[in-house]
């Protein structure tokens, strides 16, 4: 299990998905406790880097980049998108 951490800047990003959004989004949080690494990868050319992307919600409009700090059991995200 991974820990999941967020800031103040995505709490907000959160409080502002629609409701239509918000159940998508948790199964996310839960994917992420369970299998960040199966992610999609930031940059395609670095497949095996930490940081790492999710889509959510109908047709993928939403999406959440995090990082992986496997040493320290955590997952931070750093953005949660959504452009549905």
């Amino acid at each position: 299990m991974y820990t999941v951490g967020q800031s103040k800047q995505v709490d907000e990003q959160i409080a502002a998905l629609p409701a239509e959004a918000l159940a998508a989004f948790h199964e996310v949080i839960v994917f992420l406790h369970v299998a960040p690494w199966n992610g999609n990868p930031f940059v395609s050319e670095r497949p095996d880097a930490p940081m790492r992307t999710q889509t959510f919600g109908d047709g993928g409009a939403g999406m959440v980049t995090y990082l992986i700090v496997e040493y320290r059991r955590l997952v931070e995200i750093i953005d949660v998108a959504w452009c549905g």
